[in-house]
């Protein structure tokens, strides 16, 4: 089996999780987030998903490179 063959899968989640990120924080989906009447520790919680989810793409990545 190729070891290159699943690079196009995990650049797609690599991708997917790039995209998630820039459409919560530069889109107009931001003034949702940011109102006045959202918990302070909204945003927080955004960027804890964000983090998570690349990490577990990573993880997941290097799981099967071996």
């Amino acid at each position: 089996m190729d070891p290159g063959a699943d690079n196009g899968k995990f650049t797609n989640l690599v991708l997917v999780t790039f995209l998630v990120a820039v459409f919560v924080f530069a889109s107009p989906f931001y003034l949702l987030w940011m109102s006045p009447q959202t918990p302070w520790y909204v945003p927080y919680l955004i960027w804890l998903a964000v983090i998570v989810m690349t990490g577990m793409v990573q993880y997941w990545r290097g799981r099967h490179e071996l």
